[in-house]
């Protein structure tokens, strides 16, 4: 499960492409494709392995029209769909995958 200080990096299974403010990611051995808005394409991007989602957090909630509470409460929700659906792993302080 992820929480502020754990860190998401893409998950090796995915593949993925920015197009306009969205993003498609395809997971090829499940036959899935995903499409993301623009916050959730941004918060895909950012997931590098370099930012905990606590940081990611704090970067959306400056370049969106929203607080730091709900900026942190839609990246943990996000974040966990996402890895729930294998496009992101987990990783660091309190991961329970990886």
């Amino acid at each position: 499960m992820l929480t502020l200080d754990t860190y998401i990096v893409p998950s090796p299974a995915a593949i993925g492409q920015l197009l306009e403010r969205e993003a498609v990611v395809m997971l090829p051995q499940q036959g899935t494709v995903k499409v993301l808005n623009e916050v959730g394409a941004r918060i895909w991007t950012l997931a590098d392995g370099t930012r905990t989602a606590g940081a990611i957090a704090a970067i959306i909630c400056t370049e969106y029209d929203t607080d730091l509470p709900q900026a942190e409460t839609d990246v943990l929700l996000f974040g966990n769909e996402l890895a729930r659906h294998g496009i992101i792993a987990i990783h660091g302080p309190n991961a329970t995958s990886c």
